[in-house]
């Protein structure tokens, strides 16, 4: 029993005239009509990104100009040329890849080669990929070939870089620009392969291969190829993006929906769904720059639907999206995705860089996240007008009594020394506790100033604290018992100044600050201050003498 080699695809599907070139009619037409009129040319180039029929159209042309019975420009592909030409019999179809074959002496070749006529065909045709590797050497000495060949050869050169090529080889050859394939005319051509082969795919399946080729119809069908090979009788979307490498959908609306809603947790839980699956984050930031591309087209709207290119399954969540982002910040969170999918190519730690975005992306906002002067502006300008709504709907002014110091009755002065410390009198009076219903309203206004006073570190140890006032009009900054390490921060002097500049530009009063935990916050709040194990005037001396480190003794 002989078993024969499977053969891929893409091979096995090669248009074998023009008219079943997908697309590319204006090449088709050209090559076409200087067949019927005998106007070969003696040099063609043939540009155009990878999987869009340059060899392809380079082989139904060697073809045709040799074939002995054309049908309409097309060649027949049953005369003893073109079947000779197929099985590779005929040696007067010359395919030389110059990406191997760069050198001087591997275009001497050619140029020896050329003097000699055709065995059996009327032209020799030397088809040259990717010519642009050729070296510099090589294309000198390609020149006087080039422009005079003699009559029975035809250079076919093709490329998909044709900028690397040197103007003297530019002006000598017809040029020709492939186009990328349109999505309807993969998903036509992926369609009908598809059922040839017995296996039915999904709408949205075939939309995803398409849009994963890039407008490349050898892309498509080797992704299908690979799809096929599963086994299934129907390929769904999921098959798609499991073979295609793809991050799963949930995870790419996950992380757009946490970087629309500032929820930093949410995003990175994303990315480690996405490493716990064992992906490259490059394609997944490439799938995020496309959803947010998607939500920019929807929000421009008019001629630019027409270039969405998700499906409608594909598109509710972006539509949901579309009154919760300016069309500003959607550009500046496309701005942000391209530099970090940039940096992704070269990163050693491909983790550390799309946390790194997520958190920028979620934390500073969309216009903190590029250098747009003007976004950053207008973000000010709304955090203004939304503090002054507050203010108006409050009825007060910069003088209100809510954040002016209040009146209290004078107590005489208490002296530290007590039953078991003895100390210098003072003339402070000693905190009289903080009352329960005095916390501060504004306090979220405060940290968001911070954040638009760029002062990051302080904002982020400030977002789970609180903030009580004290009858003298100091404000009391609550953070959770036990962290030492945010205590510290914040009561350090460039955090105090930071702290209390945010609280004089939203309430307009300034204000002294104090750092206390939560357990302090406690005992000060007590129904008898007075009976606190700690004299707050004591513990203002031991301070001051820890900072200008003067020695304190406390006799009991």
């Amino acid at each position: 029993m002989i078993v024969m080699a499977h053969m891929a695809l893409y091979r096995k599907w090669r248009p074998m005239t023009f008219d079943e070139v997908v697309e590319q009619r204006h090449i088709v037409t050209t090559l076409k009509n200087s067949i019927k009129n005998n106007s070969v040319s003696h040099a063609y180039l043939f540009c155009g990104t990878r999987g869009t029929g340059k060899t392809t159209m380079a082989k139904i042309f060697a073809r045709a100009i040799n074939c002995l019975e054309p049908v309409d420009g097309n060649p027949c592909n049953k005369c003893v040329c073109c079947t000779g030409i197929l099985d590779g019999s005929i040696i007067d179809v010359i395919e030389i890849d110059a990406a191997s074959n760069n050198g001087v002496d591997d275009v001497r070749e050619i140029r020896d080669a050329v003097m000699y006529v055709p065995a059996v065909t009327r032209y020799k045709v030397y088809i040259i990929d990717e010519v642009h590797m050729l070296s510099a050497g090589a294309f000198n000495a390609l020149l006087k070939t080039l422009e005079e060949p003699p009559e029975n050869v035809v250079f076919i050169l093709a490329t998909t870089e044709p900028q690397k090529l040197p103007a003297t080889i530019l002006s000598r050859c017809q040029r020709f620009d492939f186009k990328r394939i349109t999505m309807s005319g993969l998903e036509g051509r992926i369609r009908t392969i598809a059922e040839s082969c017995g296996v039915s795919v999904e709408k949205s399946a075939l939309q995803l291969i398409a849009r994963l080729s890039g407008g490349g119809m050898r892309d498509a069908i080797s992704l299908l190829d690979q799809c096929i090979a599963q086994g299934k009788p129907e390929i769904t979307y999921h098959d798609v993006a499991e073979i295609s490498g793809l991050s799963a959908y949930e995870a790419v609306n996950s992380f757009a929906r946490a970087v629309i809603d500032k929820n930093t947790p949410a995003a990175l839980k994303a990315i480690k769904e996405i490493m716990d699956q064992g992906r490259d984050l490059k394609p997944f930031c490439s799938q995020l720059i496309e959803w947010f591309r998607n939500l920019m087209l929807i929000k421009t709207g008019g001629e630019a639907l027409s270039l969405v290119s998700f499906s409608e399954e594909e598109l509710k969540p972006v539509r949901e999206a579309e009154g919760l982002l300016s069309l500003d910040d959607t550009l500046a969170i496309i701005r942000e995705l391209s530099e970090t999918e940039n940096s992704l190519k070269w990163a050693d730690d491909q983790r550390m860089v799309m946390e790194i975005a997520a958190v920028r992306l979620c934390t500073y906002g969309a216009a903190g996240s590029g250098s747009n002067a003007m976004a950053d502006l207008e973000a000010r300008v709304r955090f203004l007008e939304r503090k002054l709504m507050q203010i108006t709907d409050m009825g007060i002014s910069s003088a209100s009594p809510a954040v002016s110091p209040p009146q209290t009755e004078k107590k005489p002065p208490v002296s530290v020394k007590t039953s078991e410390k003895k100390a210098v009198p003072a003339e402070k009076t000693a905190d009289p506790g903080i009352p329960e219903d005095s916390e501060l309203k504004q306090w979220p206004d405060v940290i968001e100033e911070l954040r638009s006073m760029k002062k990051m570190k302080v904002y982020a140890y400030l977002l789970d604290t609180k903030c009580f006032l004290s009858p003298d009009g100091t404000a009391n900054v609550v953070i959770p018992e036990d962290d030492a390490l945010k205590k510290t921060v914040l009561s350090r002097s460039e955090s105090i100044e930071a702290i209390k500049e945010a609280i004089r530009n939203v309430l307009g009063t300034p204000m002294n600050i104090r750092v206390i935990d939560e357990k302090k916050l406690s005992t000060l709040s007590g129904g008898n201050p007075g009976n606190s194990d700690e004299d707050p005037l004591l513990e203002k001396l031991m301070q001051i003498a820890r900072e200008n480190n003067i020695p304190l003794k406390v006799e009991e």
